[in-house]
């Protein structure tokens, strides 16, 4: 009898002490491609998108959790992450992500290097994979940020989220200034955001996709007004179908930039091998604006 309490006892020590802890996790991805650009000077250039992300979170008591974060891409690849903006003090390895904060009923606080939300939340939507300069390319330049943001809780459907990043300078605690409001009802999902880059431009951002049966209809548009002697005003549109036949999804997606020279087509055919693990090839029939058409083809494995 004393030594099953002995080891209830020590049972119970062990299991209080991992609730105290909290939880912790690793996940990442492998992602390999293999592309052939028309009319470039080597042919079936191989690329990576590779990252890993450690997660920790732990319940503080009174309804708040705590979370920390930290993301480590292991190459560059500007199909998911784009260069970072002159107008960002983000140079050098801007995908090495690390934020923490606090959540509860009040909503959610979180600090670090992270993505814009206008990157994060939007342009990602339209992510096609395969390779550089896909549907979503030239639409943000912003890479990551020292920040703070603000996620409201959701309410009928209904969240805001408003962020600010810190460069250090002294012209105030956030040089650049975003807000997004969301709306996420069954098949319908609705997005808006600007955001204000010091000494740059603005972007507005709207979002909408429907889900109809096996098939998910999107459509974006960024409009980016640029301060006098940054650049050229411009806007970009895109449409975008994803067809699912079982472990098979086809994709189909144009995009109507301003400058037609970027203007791009897109078709690609998904395999889910399992819920982790997919094939697929692509083709690209891209404006005069790039170096050529690209067929690319790859595998992922997500963990």
């Amino acid at each position: 009898m004393f030594k099953k309490t002995l080891i209830a006892a020590a049972v119970a020590t062990v299991a209080s002490t991992a609730a105290m802890a909290g939880d912790s996790s690793v996940s990442g991805q492998v992602k390999y491609t293999l592309a052939d650009t028309d009319g470039a000077a080597t042919d079936w250039a191989a690329s990576f998108d590779n990252s890993i992300t450690f997660k920790s979170t732990e319940d503080l008591g009174n309804g708040l959790t705590a979370f920390a974060q930290i993301t480590i891409d292991t190459d560059v690849d500007t199909d998911t992450t784009a260069t970072a903006d002159t107008a960002v003090a983000s140079t050098g390895a801007i995908e090495k992500d690390a934020k923490l904060g606090v959540k509860g009923a009040f909503g959610t606080i979180v600090a670090g290097r992270m993505e814009y939300l206008i990157q994060g939340a939007f342009s990602s939507k339209m992510d096609d994979g395969g390779g550089n300069n896909n549907l979503e390319s030239n639409l943000t330049d912003l890479g990551r940020a020292n920040a703070v943001a603000y996620v409201s809780p959701t309410v009928n459907g209904v969240h805001v989220a408003m962020a600010g990043n810190n460069d250090g300078t002294a012209t105030g605690m956030f040089n650049n200034k975003e807000i997004l409001v969301a709306y996420a009802n069954g098949p319908l999902n609705v997005m808006a955001s600007k955001v204000d880059v010091k000494d740059n431009s603005d972007m507005t951002s709207l979002y909408a996709s429907y889900a109809i049966g096996d098939a998910k209809v999107s459509a974006m548009t960024v409009d980016r007004d640029y301060d006098a002697g940054q650049g050229t005003d411009a806007r970009d549109s895109m449409y975008r179908l994803d067809y699912t036949m079982g472990s098979n999804v086809v994709t189909v997606g144009t995009r109507d930039a301003e400058a037609t020279a970027d203007d791009m087509d897109i078709v690609k055919l998904t395999h889910k091998l399992s819920k982790r693990t997919a094939v697929w090839v692509g083709h690209r029939n891209k404006g005069t604006g790039y170096a050529g058409d690209v067929t690319h083809f790859g595998m992922i494995h997500k963990f």
